[in-house]
């Protein structure tokens, strides 16, 4: 996967480059011991992708049910930004001046980047 983001934090734009390994690909394929809230037959089919500043990228396949979401650890990760970017340079055409809602300003005040466990 290739995509191109943006952190309002550091005002800069990053491209990331990521691979699954064989062994996530294949967990997404064969089906879960698990099973969804509707009782069928359960997949680690849906990946979520977190974005932070500093570019930092955290990966996981959603949870099936109440199972919490699983980890997982790409094989390829490359994240560049400023004149190193490939694809990425000029395509978000951001110049950074929307920020955030004054709610999002105070629940991220004091607080390290990421949040949670990266």
């Amino acid at each position: 996967m290739l995509f191109c983001w943006d952190s309002v934090i550091d005002k800069r734009v990053y491209e990331t480059r990521l691979t699954l390994s064989d062994a996530d690909v294949e967990k997404m394929r064969k089906p879960s011991v698990y099973k969804d809230y509707h009782g069928n037959t359960g997949y680690y089919d849906n990946i979520q992708i977190g974005l932070a500043p500093g570019g930092k990228v955290a990966v996981w396949l959603r949870g099936i049910g109440n199972q919490p979401n699983y980890r997982v650890t790409p094989s390829v990760l490359k994240i560049v930004s400023g004149d190193k970017l490939e694809l990425c340079k000029g395509i978000t055409k951001s110049d950074f001046s929307y920020g955030y809602d004054k709610d999002i300003m105070d629940f991220i005040k004091g607080k390290a980047y990421p949040y949670g466990n990266w």
